[in-house]
């Protein structure tokens, strides 16, 4: 009797250490393939140096699946609208570029020749802006930040930066601004003139100008913004 008890107690011993490596097995697998499934496209954009993602990679992700292509999975992000042709791409993550530039797309650090690629969950995604001819691209980039208040306006332009460009200059020449008759002040900004509690401020760079820093002279790769902010 004690031996048959013995061995019956071994056994249930044994079913359950099966049973407990089946299940630790099993949960590994879940956690693997958890693991996979969010695996996601990585996606960037730039403009020579400056990386102008912000959170442009979330959309992606949310826009991706399994044997999605490349240009399926940019119209269903919504970051891009294309051009007449359904090719070229007009605007990338609410960025315009100038005359003489245009977007290209990389897929794992090469250029896209087809835009039926399917896009793999370990994939890269790179949209660089780049000059349309072979004439070294030299960009300045102006901002139009319409803030919480006045969302739909803000837009981001790369423009051609020309010698002895100055701030106002390119505010001029991007045919978004009307300045005031000191040359100086800014009264409207893509036709919207703020209320009396709003103005428009400027930064380069991340730092705001006096109105005496219309006057400076800019540099490639210079990153001018018009920020709508409450006085």
């Amino acid at each position: 009797m004690q031996v048959k008890l013995l061995w019956r107690l071994c056994l249930g011993l044994i079913l359950i250490m099966i049973a407990g490596g089946c299940d630790a097995l099993n949960g590994n697998l879940e956690v693997n393939n958890a693991a996979a499934s969010a695996v996601q496209p990585v996606f960037s954009v730039k403009v020579g140096d400056t990386d102008l993602t912000g959170s442009a990679g979330r959309q992606i992700s949310d826009a991706y699946k399994p044997e999605i292509t490349v240009k399926e999975l940019l119209e269903a992000s919504g970051l891009v609208t294309f051009a007449g042709d359904g090719k070229s791409l007009l605007t990338v993550n609410h960025i315009s570029l100038g005359p003489d530039m245009a977007w290209e797309i990389q897929l794992s650090g090469k250029p896209v020749a087809d835009q039926g690629t399917v896009v793999k969950r370990e994939d890269t995604i790179l949209i660089t802006a780049a000059a349309a001819q072979e004439a070294p691209f030299q960009p300045v980039i102006l901002t139009v930040n319409g803030g919480i208040s006045q969302p739909e306006l803000t837009q981001s332009y790369v423009m051609p930066y020309t010698e002895n460009m100055t701030v106002r200059g390119l505010l001029k020449s991007s045919g978004l601004v009307h300045l005031a008759e000191n040359n100086r002040t800014l009264l409207a900004v893509k036709e919207y003139k703020p209320l009396s509690n709003e103005e428009w401020k400027l930064k380069l760079n991340g730092k705001t100008l006096l109105d005496s820093g219309i006057d400076m002279k800019l540099r490639i790769q210079d990153e001018l913004e018009i920020s709508l902010v409450l006085r």
